[in-house]
């Protein structure tokens, strides 16, 4: 009996890892923590490639020639299969600094952020304060409060940093993360979150910029709710509103998801 090639069942066994990795993350809905969700329906192709692959490679094994085995050839799959079956899967957290990232935030450029917002510029329009409990303006508005969460925080950054004059003194909720970075004052912080363009590799800190007003400062990575009033500062030409923070509390289920431009 002719026996399998070491060669061929080294390719089958990383081929299978690989899949059943990949099984396992999509299964689980960890992909998301990896790439945008667009890229799912390409991720389960590239899955089943792999298992028919192997599939194939087992049918085919006894015609294949043995080769001798050259273990370097293998080693750049092995590490990375080592590393996904040994080390835990976690979500991004703001130990992953700014600069490395494109972070934007109200008290700087938001240039490089661009999602799909179909609604026209209502910059010339009013915040509607009879119909409460609204959308205005990308804004969703409540006893006179502009409420923001992960359901409508693209649109609402958008909208406040795009016509932060229009919004100066308005009250504002919002619920994110703290995040620090050396630019900010003692007394600042950015309530933020993640967005995902592409796949975590393109992960940007997206968030307005607060001054605490003497209130609690919890630590970076903490999940807040905050109310405060708007207020504008001029950064490089560049007008950005900025919360006044009239009270701050932990957020004790928060929606920690990836947010996606588009």
């Amino acid at each position: 009996m002719k026996r399998i090639s070491s060669d061929i069942i080294i390719k089958i066994l990383i081929l299978l890892c690989f899949g059943i990795f990949y099984f396992k993350i999509i299964k689980n809905n960890e992909i998301i923590m990896y790439v945008h969700p667009r890229i799912i329906p390409f991720a389960i192709l590239g899955m089943l490639a792999m298992f028919a692959i192997a599939i194939f490679l087992i049918t085919d094994s006894r015609r294949t020639k043995k080769k001798n085995i050259k273990l370097r050839n293998y080693v750049i799959f092995i590490i990375p299969l080592v590393m996904v079956f040994f080390m835990q899967s976690t979500s991004a957290n703001s130990s992953i600094k700014a600069d490395d990232m494109g972070g934007n935030f109200s008290g700087l450029s938001s240039t490089n952020l661009t999602y799909d917002n179909s609604k026209p510029n209502p910059s010339n329009q009013k915040i509607n304060n009879a119909e409460q409990g609204k959308y205005d303006d990308d804004l969703y508005i409540k006893d006179n409060v502009i409420e923001v969460d992960i359901n409508n925080f693209l649109h609402s950054f958008d909208e406040l940093t795009e016509n932060a004059n229009k919004y100066d003194g308005q009250e504002i909720e919002i619920t994110g993360f703290v995040y620090k970075d050396t630019t900010l004052n003692d007394n600042e912080f950015i309530v933020g979150r993640f967005v995902m363009a592409c796949c975590a590799a393109d992960l940007q800190v997206v968030g307005i910029k607060c001054d605490s007003n003497s209130q609690e400062i919890y630590s970076k990575d903490t999940w807040v709710k905050v109310k405060g009033k708007l207020k504008t500062e001029t950064v490089k030409y560049a007008v950005n509103p900025v919360i006044v923070v009239e009270h701050i509390e932990k957020d004790p289920n928060p929606k920690t998801e990836y947010l996606y431009p588009f």
